[in-house]
């Protein structure tokens, strides 16, 4: 079972900065300098003391970062190369909106390269859908996706995706689905 645990900054820039270099190589252009870091609200996805993934919010933005009132922006969201394809994405993302209700958010709002497919599906499984196609957001000319979720919308099973009793719900009567 993964917890996640808050990143100490300014004490941690330096592992965040590395973490975002290996993790996302592929778009050396991508990796955020320090003083991103600084601006977010961060947290280590950490499973049997090893650190597999970090996500990475702002507050009351969109993904321009313009002021929008009860949005969680999710800046980033990755996992470690070595321990994709492991589930890891699906526990993220359950914690993703987890967070963002429990703190009386109302949408969550990110973007990710149009390349990008498997957290294009990975959102969609948990009910975000394409809100734009922007392509002028990356440097290098690639579209970017920019996917939403109304919060009012997402108490359903990640599984099968029937209504689930309560937004704190954490397994599915239908499928009985777990995400303790």
């Amino acid at each position: 079972m993964a917890e996640f645990k808050k990143v100490s900054v300014p004490d941690e820039i330096e592992a965040l900065c590395e973490f975002d270099r290996k993790t996302f190589y592929l778009h050396p252009q991508d990796i955020f300098e320090p003083e991103t870091w600084e601006e977010c609200e961060s947290y280590w996805m950490i499973v049997d003391g090893q650190t597999v993934g970090c996500s990475a919010f702002i507050h009351d933005v969109d993904y321009t970062e313009k002021p929008r009132k009860d949005c969680l922006y999710i800046l980033s969201t990755g996992i470690r190369p070595d321990s994709q394809r492991r589930g890891f994405g699906n526990q993220m993302k359950a914690w993703q909106i987890e967070y963002a209700k429990q703190r009386g958010f109302t949408r969550i709002v990110t973007n990710m390269r149009q390349s990008n497919e498997r957290i294009i599906r990975l959102n969609q499984k948990f009910g975000f859908t394409v809100k734009k196609i922007d392509p002028h957001y990356y440097a290098d000319a690639e579209p970017c996706v920019v996917m939403e979720l109304d919060l009012a919308e997402t108490y359903k099973c990640p599984a099968c995706g029937k209504p689930l009793r309560t937004p704190r719900a954490k397994q599915c009567r239908f499928c009985h689905a777990d995400w303790h």
